[in-house]
């Protein structure tokens, strides 16, 4: 990865050698604020139709020289203002004066979205109800990682699955990781191994923004997105070389380290972006087993956090008129490497990888991605894009440490015997696209295919206390892949200035296989029976948006979508190299009808919001244990089409600027979600009528975000709610303290609180921080079931840093 940075440094530093025609034509000014008449710094200035621009400074002053001779649109804009054109007449020769104030754009209605059509619209504007997680937002709740980032977003829920390894997936209005396809630059690009620990390794430190579509996303992007997308934008080189520097510290080793610098050359076509983020935490042991929270709050010796070292680098280059006129190439690399390590730390145990309860896991992921763009005239473009992932994982596999021993009187293996659980998976992607407007309709048409294929080995032990095998360890391998074609149109048809329909459809072929064998006969037959699964599906979707006047807009969103039974997060954080989770070739994909319905009210200061939304899931996929015949061929666990169910809703959202600097946000959201039927495995329990209550999806949930930026201080407070919710408790034993057993337990409503100050000096940004204020954690803890979890297993967390803005 340093030297392809290299070569792209190598390659803008030549081309930044050409150089426009030198008019002598220059441009001074400054950029204000309307309301305060206070300079504006790090404005962008640009000259339209151009690849020309800059940047004010930090007194908000600007200059700009050799324009073109003549008449010349300039555009002023900047984060949190309206932008603004004015027309200017350049000489040869001579310079001009010209001054902005901006309005300022509280609401951000002026942001420009692209996921829930796959065209730009300003967001008041979308037929799609899209909501947009700024820059600003980023950086003001300190998210360091797409974790933290999207916490706090109405219909959306971020979580931990285990206590031992600290495995996060998303939940969008309910519906699981598998549902909410996770796009970077528009690509699905994140899948598979990066479903299991990817929301914490891909950091902020390259993101311009999140755009967040909720419903029915099929008909655009294919299996995966039931529940909506969620399209990650990365930053765009400025016009003014600028690089920035940000150290951070914070308790228990939670330090991050991060660099951004970006260039374009004076011509202003040709933009290089570099960034790199070093981001660790120190493992943290504060919570125990304990079914009151006072009993929860004393040590265990057991990490609650992993430790961790996390390092993303990459670049983009950004080139206009690359091989033609008006067309657009941009280049992207990343990587990621992660070392996570986890388990007892007394005498610091779980530094050693061959110990039982260690969790040892290291990533490697290598990203690239190409996108091409080229406008036809004034009214037609073609776009096309092509990415690739190399993910690679090194875990160390404690299960058949623990399951060894277990099965030998708790004898160790054999040191030489012990392996990894090895894990390879290449993606490839790629999207060709043609738009065109035709009178009042937007057409779009396009193709897209992925393919995936991911090997997996490790060791394991038969445990099976009926085989004539047990206690024997062999290694297994498995050979899974995935493909998948689709075909999309789209048209945006604007009846009138008032009424928009987007009626649009797509259809998709998947095919998927997984297969595996094992180095030695430990169960009926030495290979394992193969799987296959091939499907079809059309989804079509309809959405309509109508303006009733300047302030008031609804929007209808309805569709269909599937989801193919392929590369499930539990597989993955189970270590499947061996054949552990069953998918028989008879599972049927889930099928889906969606949806949404939504008000807008948009004045100067206040937005006011509402959506209401439905989904309907028809076979829908759940894991449970192996049945006996699944069990006698080697499987542990094994998915199956359990139930059909649905989710359903209503947000509420306010966002207003109350007075000058000041602005608050609120959200609320009350939840239900349902099976159709009771649960199998717990008919016959006390909990047989809560099992229709689908798990970790809290009744309601609520957001509160309060910030108050007066000159060059910047005071935030985040409040995230979440309401009374059911989640499983697995225990295949009686313990023998407390004497629990399996259950579902209803967990009781808190609210968690965090504060961030931040004060400017010129080029210079002090700020300090804490999260979790109030120091909650869960009331009720047990380690047999790592994924009991549904609130924070350790406390307050502080920190404070210095950010660096250098213009060149």
């Amino acid at each position: 990865m340093k030297q392809i940075i290299f070569l792209i440094i190598g390659l803008a530093i030549t081309l930044n050698a050409r150089s426009q025609q030198k008019t002598d034509a220059m441009l001074f000014g400054d950029v204000k604020s309307v309301s305060t008449k206070e300079h504006i710094p790090f404005a962008t200035i640009t000259v339209k139709g151009t690849h020309m621009g800059t940047t004010s400074d930090a007194t908000g002053h600007y200059k700009l020289a050799h324009l073109p001779v003549g008449k010349n649109i300039i555009v002023a804009q900047v984060m949190g203002y309206k932008s603004q054109e004015k027309e200017v007449i350049m000489e040869a020769g001579k310079g001009v004066e010209l001054y902005f104030e901006l309005e300022d754009d509280v609401l951000n209605l002026e942001q420009v979205v692209i996921t829930g059509t796959r065209t730009e619209h300003f967001i008041k504007d979308v037929p799609v109800r899209t909501e947009v997680i700024t820059a600003k937002a980023i950086e003001n709740k300190n998210a360091c990682n797409l974790y933290q980032a999207l916490e706090g977003t109405p219909g959306v829920r971020v979580e931990n699955q285990c206590q031992y390894c600290n495995f996060t997936m998303i939940r969008m209005q309910g519906l699981g990781a598998e549902h909410t396809q996770v796009l970077i630059n528009g690509q699905p690009m994140y899948s598979g191994l990066a479903g299991v620990y990817g929301l914490q390794q891909l950091s902020t430190v390259d993101i311009d923004k999140i755009e967040v579509v909720k419903g029915a996303g099929s008909a655009l992007y294919g299996s995966g997105a039931v529940a909506g997308a969620i399209n990650i934008v990365t930053k765009e080189p400025g016009f003014q070389p600028a690089t920035t520097v940000d150290a951070q510290f914070g308790n228990f080793k939670t330090n991050k380290f991060d660099v951004n610098s970006s260039m374009r050359n004076e011509k202003g076509n040709i933009g290089l972006t570099i960034f790199a983020q070093r981001y660790t935490e120190g493992a943290i042991d504060e919570t125990g087993t304990g079914l009151t929270q006072n009993e929860v709050r004393n040590k265990d010796g057991i990490s609650d956090r992993v430790m961790t070292n996390l390092t993303n680098a990459g670049f983009g280059l950004y080139i206009d008129n690359a091989f033609l006129k008006n067309d657009k190439l941009i280049i992207r690399g990343k990587s990621v490497f992660e070392k996570r390590e986890g388990g007892t730390m007394d005498d610091e145990y779980y530094r050693n990888p061959l110990t039982d309860g260690t969790e040892n896991i290291t990533t490697d992921r290598y990203e690239a991605s190409l996108s091409y763009n080229k406008k036809i005239k004034t009214n037609s473009e073609i776009n096309f894009t092509f990415g690739y992932v190399n993910h690679n994982r090194n875990a160390t596999n404690d299960s058949y440490l623990g399951d060894y021993m277990v099965t030998h009187g708790d004898s160790v293996p054999d040191l030489r015997n012990m392996r990894p659980y090895l894990a390879n998976e290449n993606s490839f992607t790629s999207t060709l696209s043609f738009n065109s407007m035709i009178g009042k309709h937007s057409f779009i048409v396009g193709l897209q295919n992925f393919y995936d294929k991911l090997e997996e080995s490790g060791m394991y032990v038969v445990v099976n206390e009926s085989s004539p095998y047990i206690g024997q360890s062999y290694r297994s391998v498995a050979d899974k892949s995935a493909m998948e074609f689709g075909m999309f149109a789209q048209d945006e048809w604007a009846i009138s200035d008032k009424l928009m329909v987007v009626p649009g459809v797509r259809f998709d072929y998947h095919h998927s296989g997984e297969e595996y064998t094992a180095d030695r006969q430990v169960f009926a037959t030495n290979n394992f029976p193969k799987t296959s699964f091939d499907e079809t599906a059309i989804n079509p979707r309809l959405a309509i948006k109508y303006k009733l006047s300047e302030k008031f807009t609804f929007r209808v969103n309805a569709g269909t979508g599937f989801r193919a039974p392929y590369g499930f997060s539990e597989d993955l954080h189970l270590c499947s190299g061996s054949p552990r989770v069953w998918k028989s070739s008879d599972l049927n994909p889930e099928k889906s009808v969606s949806y949404n319905l939504s008000a807008d009210y948009y004045s100067k200061n206040i937005r006011v919001s509402t959506n209401l939304f439905h989904t309907d899931l028809k076979d829908k996929i759940g894991f449970t244990d192996a049945d006996a015949d699944v069990a006698a061929l080697g499987y542990d666990y094994q998915w199956k089409n359990i139930d059909d169910a649905f989710v359903q809703g209503i947000e509420l959202s306010v966002m207003a600027n109350l007075a000058k600097n000041l602005d608050l946000g609120v959200d609320l959201t009350y939840n239900q979600g349902e099976y159709k039927n009771v649960r199998e495995d717990w008919i016959g329990t006390e909990y047989e009528s809560e099992s229709k209550y689908i798990s970790r999806f809290p009744t309601t949930t609520g957001n509160l975000k309060l910030e108050y930026s007066p000159k060059t201080w910047t005071f935030a407070i985040t409040g995230n709610y979440q309401g009374t919710m059911y989640i499983d408790y697995y225990n295949e034993d009686v313990d023998p303290v407390h004497g629990d057993q399996s259950k579902i337990k209803k967990a009781d409503p808190f609210m968690l609180f965090n504060a961030r100050v931040s004060k400017k000096f010129g080029q210079f940004k002090l700020y300090a921080g804490a999260n979790n204020l109030f120091n909650y954690v869960q009331d009720e803890k047990h380690l047999d079931d790592a994924a009991f979890m549904y609130a924070p297993v350790y406390g307050t967390m502080f920190y404070g840093g210095v950010s660096i803005n250098i213009m060149h």
